[in-house]
């Protein structure tokens, strides 16, 4: 092989045929010559002989095109000017006629020739373009290092490179990230090959297509992203085909860089949440369990030592204060597992069919007596369809939203429950007359420890309540958002939005 990337015995395997058929044209211009001389003049005879110049040119390209016009001269002058089966042209005349015959030729077949090999050079270099961008979309596509490999060994083999297989460099070595279909593990001439590509950055391997892949490297900012290897040594003699190969290689390493980035990108986002999660969960912990545990101590060390010379009322009353914290750290404990449940994707939704006025009605009986004196008022239609749903998880997402809603709607206040239904969906709709939520706490009221500044009867909390709901709902195939003000500047709704199966269970028609 060159330097240039041209092997010139393979050129000249790959146009001998074009050749080859020009000589036969200029063979079969002898024969009909050779029949027909008699009665052709010497200019009809040189016209027959530039039929297979302008064949060979718009058939086979510039250089079949001038080798035809060479040989159809030389046999023009050898066997058909005077005097016949020699080079030598007697007359004035016919010499002459082969010298305009030969401008012709070389001219015609020059220009056809040149103009047939630049319109395949230009299709060649359209298909090319294409390739490019199919293979800069299927890239582009790719999200991942594995589907970034996995689309290039797919371009590869496309364009008929044969077998592709792209190598990521690992912790525990080079992996096949992508390939043909069932190739799992690599010889061990290859994977050795792949390893020193990686290492080294240089190519290695053999190009003989039955006994391993010649790998070449894919050099990125720092180094070597990956290791491509190719088993089909034909390639390699190609100039076009190589330039194809390595444009997608570019192309590859570039992507591969890309989604290594985003990758690592999306790591860091992940580090920093949890960071984030933890210094709000252990400033939560510190701050919002603090109070209840030393409302309990208090009550605890109080009943202890003069639990004797309290009055009853007394004594019930530090006796309901311990009851009401340690049912608040009960719910404190219980948010924070049904969150930790949510952040590692352990949960699973039991789907039974339900009334979801049944499950409102236990999330209300849940809550009880924390109502206080705030009126609730129920608004179901009549008829409503059952979903396919889990009950306990939906309890606990109302639940939640209607604690929120007691929080913060005012003594004697009132809030509405509402259960109605479109043709898709169950909505239910929690709405309270308490002071509303800007609109820029608005778009985060779903976040993780996020509270309302103002104070509520509540006053204190995780902040978890209204994030469990919406997991708990999008578990379900729900949607849950919230809208405020509802009216006169106050209060805020609740909307949860259930998917209604497409498929009536039996017995509930």
């Amino acid at each position: 092989m060159t330097a240039a990337g041209r092997n010139p015995i393979a050129d000249w395997a790959r146009t001998a045929p074009g050749y080859a058929a020009a000589l036969g044209l200029v063979a079969a211009a002898i024969g009909v010559a050779w029949v027909a001389g008699p009665r052709l003049a010497g200019a009809n005879l040189a016209m027959l002989f530039l039929a297979p110049v302008l064949i060979s040119a718009v058939g086979f390209g510039l250089g079949p095109a001038l080798l035809a016009a060479l040989a159809a001269a030389v046999s023009f002058n050898f066997l058909f000017i005077e005097p016949r089966f020699t080079f030598w042209i007697g007359h004035p005349a016919d010499l002459l006629t082969f010298s305009m015959f030969f401008a012709v030729a070389v001219a015609t077949g020059w220009l056809a020739g040149r103009e047939r090999d630049q319109a395949q050079t230009a299709r060649r270099h359209a298909a090319t373009v294409g390739t490019l961008l199919a293979a800069s979309r299927a890239l582009a596509a790719a999200t991942t290092p594995d589907e970034v490999a996995q689309a290039l060994a797919d371009q590869l083999m496309s364009v008929g490179a044969g077998a592709a297989v792209v190598v990521l460099p690992s912790a525990a070595g080079p992996r096949i990230a992508g390939g043909p279909a069932g190739l799992d593990r690599l010889g061990p001439a290859a994977a050795e090959a792949a390893r020193a590509v990686l290492e080294t950055g240089q190519a290695a391997g053999t190009d003989d297509a039955a006994t391993g892949y010649r790998f070449r490297p894919l050099d990125g900012a720092g180094g070597p992203v990956a290791a491509v290897g190719l088993r089909a040594p034909a390639l390699a003699t190609d100039a076009a085909a190589e330039a194809l190969i390595s444009g997608l290689l570019r192309q590859g390493a570039v992507a591969l860089e890309r989604a290594e980035l985003a990758a690592a990108t999306v790591e860091n986002q992940a580090l920093r949440r949890a960071d984030d999660l933890r210094s709000a969960l252990l400033n939560s912990i510190s701050h919002d369990f603090r109070t209840p545990l030393s409302t309990v101590l208090g009550s605890v060390t109080t009943l202890q030592d003069y639990g004797d010379k309290l009055k009853p009322a007394v004594r019930r009353d530090l006796l309901d204060s311990i009851r009401e914290e340690a049912q608040r750290l009960n719910r404190y404990v219980g948010d924070l597992l049904d969150m930790a449940r949510l952040e590692a994707g352990a949960l699973r939704p039991k789907r039974e069919w339900a009334d979801v006025r049944a499950v409102i009605a236990a999330a209300l009986a849940r809550i009880g007596e924390r109502t206080g004196s705030r009126r609730i008022v129920r608004d179901f239609a009549p008829d409503l369809s059952r979903v396919k749903l889990d009950r306990t998880l939906l309890e606990q997402a109302i639940l939640n939203v209607l604690e929120n809603a007691v929080a913060y709607g005012p003594d004697g206040s009132r809030i509405e429950v509402a259960a109605h239904e479109d043709a898709g969906r169950v909505v239910i709709a929690i709405e309270d007359e308490g002071p509303g939520i800007a609109p820029e706490a608005l778009k985060v009221v779903f976040d993780r420890f996020r509270r309302l500044e103002r104070a509520s009867d509540r006053g204190e909390g995780l902040g978890l309540g209204l994030s469990i709901a919406r997991g708990f709902i999008e578990a379900m195939g729900g949607r849950i958002a919230a809208t405020s003000p509802v009216a006169d500047g106050r209060g805020t709704r609740f909307l949860i939005s259930l998917p209604k199966s497409t498929r009536t269970p039996k017995g509930l028609l």
